[in-house]
């Protein structure tokens, strides 16, 4: 009865926690295609198309983009490209057509499944842009990832510019585990250096592949989207992208239960079991069990002549596909001794080592080593992946909200000779300054930016005559870096406006001073800025933005009207964490607190331009400047958005460059009024 019960307890638990997989009806992000066709729709206006696509390239609603492409007038589709399965996820390779002509859609259909797949030149140069939209499955034996460099490279071959809609990663963007490809194992399953699970959304990885490409390579990013954020928590619908990944959760067991793939460890019923000859399911089971996985539980199983178990995903925020993986190899290989697969006589390397991106799991397994002596093993290059895949990340644990397409305009840099690690060096964290703050180490792969002087004040240029504006904000402060930026402005002679967070007032009561003595404006950003809590109702937005505003105004003597909503006033993920019981899509939470707003006398204020500093704390000041360049054109009046804290040193490293640049297009610098709401609307 002992040794049943635990059993019988896990038993009990799977009937009340729902499997994962399950998903609402209700997206609470916005996948690229909605934020294209909402808010970039001139990078596709007047372009001819051809859209690399499947089953999976469809909006938060549900609408495939190949038809919002085809209703629109503006755009003219005129190829398809098409991953492994075809454009509908379902035709076998030996079913597959090289190319055809769509019975519905007029336009020829051509496959990238092939690992050089023939083109005719005409069909690429007769394009405007390449546009990518496939969902991918987050592990590195995904032909997705084959079929999304191959598509890189004719970009790059045909001088043409790729544009993908991003869309989640299904195992997370912060599970990166597993060992990592060598140089000398790059295969159709496994293109580039990175671990069995690589945390990147497939914009992010089309960045990082380019690396080495060098092709004029954009991304349009999800709106509302966190690293964090399973793909349940999206509340998007699973569309499965291959036959073998009929739900979520199968494609979260596939690590698990295929590494074996190539020994007689084998799998069954869509990589929920996981099996083979001369296992004790029982002892598999113990040993599994008791290594504490994280999120999964496993079940002693035979089947037909082999012993195995029964694997069940209890959370899946937790679960850990490549660790788990490893741990059910090591275990089956103690248990049974199955012989691990070797380069064959034609020194061709063997499909295991190909799988695993190394050969050196294949001689730890032989050696019988334990799995934490393996994870040990590849602990190091994993850290050197992480330090490699940071600057081509988009999302950080801010909802994240688009204001241009991302690039990263990096100069190409060639493979690593076949043995060696990349060279790439981690970009430095950046650590609180002390008085000034600390000078980021360079970083080769950044454009350099020359040390900016700044003219004393009766040598300043002039504004032009046409009274373009432009409004510098900040937000979060104050902080340890707030005295560089008053400092530069001051230089400058620039007025600018601060949108402060009430829990960073005690103790910078000073600074804060000196911010109204210098001429600038302040408004507030509420007292927590956590968005759980904010957002939850009308009321508690209120009784959250008041408490900040009574600290600054304790400290300043300023009763506060202009305010700056966390996640600005277009924000979804608002939607999230609104009170059910209070609000719907349809009658939400941010319109109920913009229409109490008004009613209150505040002035909310958006921004048209940012530095894209929100994004991540690894940065430098020439992304920050770059950024701003990028979207400064000819308007009349900018707001510009930035971040002011500890860990935004940068920001205030690029303001002197970004001052110099707004002067040459003719603006002046002033702080926003409070008798003027059009300012709020500026976006």
């Amino acid at each position: 009865m002992k040794k049943i019960l635990p059993f019988l307890i896990l038993v009990l638990i799977l009937t009340i926690i729902p499997p994962g997989g399950s998903s609402a009806n209700t997206a609470v992000i916005q996948l690229g295609s909605d934020v294209l066709f909402t808010q970039f729709h001139q990078m596709i206006e007047d372009k001819k198309v051809g859209l690399l696509t499947n089953q999976t390239g469809v909006n938060g609603s549900g609408i495939s983009t190949i038809d919002m492409i085809r209703r629109d007038r503006s755009v003219s589709l005129k190829a398809l490209f098409t991953p492994e399965y075809g454009l509908d996820g379902r035709s076998l390779a030996e079913d597959a057509n090289p190319s055809y002509l769509h019975p519905v859609y007029g336009v020829p259909v051509y496959s990238l499944a092939a690992p050089s797949p023939q083109l005719p030149n005409s069909v690429i140069d007769s394009l405007d842009l390449l546009l990518v939209d496939v969902q991918h499955t987050g592990n590195r034996h995904d032909s997705i990832l084959s079929t999304l460099k191959q598509v890189i490279l004719l970009a790059k071959e045909h001088h043409k510019p790729l544009l993908v809609l991003d869309h989640p990663n299904p195992l997370g963007g912060i599970n990166v585990d597993g060992p990592v490809l060598e140089e000398g194992f790059l295969s159709p399953s496994g293109v580039d250096t990175i671990p069995l699970t690589h945390g990147m959304t497939i914009g992010e990885l089309a960045l990082f592949f380019n690396r080495q490409i060098g092709a004029d390579v954009s991304v349009v990013p999800m709106a509302g989207y966190t690293r964090s954020m399973s793909f349940q928590e999206t509340r998007l619908s699973w569309i499965k992208p291959a036959p073998q990944f009929p739900d979520l959760g199968s494609t979260m067991r596939y690590l698990p239960a295929s590494l074996g793939e190539g020994t007689n460890i084998r799998h069954a019923d869509h990589y929920s079991w996981i099996g083979g000859p001369g296992i004790d399911s029982v002892q598999y089971a113990d040993m599994l069990n008791g290594s504490l996985l994280p999120g999964v539980v496993f079940f002693p199983e035979d089947r037909d002549t082999d012993g195995g178990v029964r694997m069940q995903i209890m959370d899946p925020r937790l679960f850990n596909p490549a660790k788990t993986g490893i741990y059910v190899l090591a275990y089956a290989q103690q248990l049974s001794h199955f012989p691990i697969p070797k380069k064959g006589s034609d020194a061709k390397t063997s499909d295991f080592d190909l799988r695993m991106g190394t050969d050196k799991i294949g001689a730890l397994l032989e050696s019988e080593k334990s799995p934490q002596e393996i994870e040990a093993e590849y602990a190091p290059q994993l850290a050197q992946f992480l330090s490699l895949r940071s600057p081509y990340l988009i999302y950080n644990e801010q909802p994240f909200f688009p204001t241009i397409p991302i690039s990263i305009h990096l100069p190409a840099v060639p493979p690593a000779p076949t043995g060696e690690e990349p060279k790439n060096p981690e970009p430095p964290a950046v650590q609180p300054p002390q008085g000034k703050p600390k000078e980021e180490p360079a970083n080769p792969n950044q454009p350099k930016i020359p040390p900016a002087v700044p003219a004393p004040a009766e040598q300043q240029p002039v504004p032009a005559a046409s009274e373009k504006v432009a409004y510098l904000t900040f937000d979060d402060g104050p902080s340890q870096v707030t005295p560089e930026i008053l400092e530069t402005l001051k230089k400058y002679g620039a007025k600018a406006t601060f949108f402060i967070v009430g829990r960073n007032v005690p103790g910078n009561e000073e600074i804060l001073k000196r911010i109204i003595a210098e001429g600038h404006a302040v408004g507030g950003h509420t007292y927590s800025h956590d968005y759980r809590s904010l957002y939850k109702s009308k009321d508690a937005f209120f009784a959250d933005l008041e408490k900040g505003n009574a600290l600054i105004e304790q400290a300043t003597g300023i009763k506060l009207t202009l305010f700056r909503y966390p996640g600005g006033s277009t924000n979804t993920v608002s939607l999230h964490y609104q009170d059910p019981k209070l609000y719907n899509k349809q009658q939400n939470v941010m319109a109920a607190i913009k229409e109490e707003s008004n009613k209150r006398g505040y002035v909310f204020i958006d921004w048209n331009v940012t530095n894209g500093d929100a994004r991540s704390n690894k940065y430098t000041a020439a992304d920050a400047f770059a950024q701003i360049k990028q979207q400064v054109k000819q308007q009349k009046e900018i707001v510009v958005l930035m971040h002011d804290s500890s860990t935004k040193a940068a920001t205030a490293q690029s303001l002197p460059h970004v001052i110099e640049f707004l002067q040459e297009k003719g603006y002046r610098f002033a702080s926003i009024p409070t008798d003027r709401h059009i300012i709020s609307t500026v976006k």
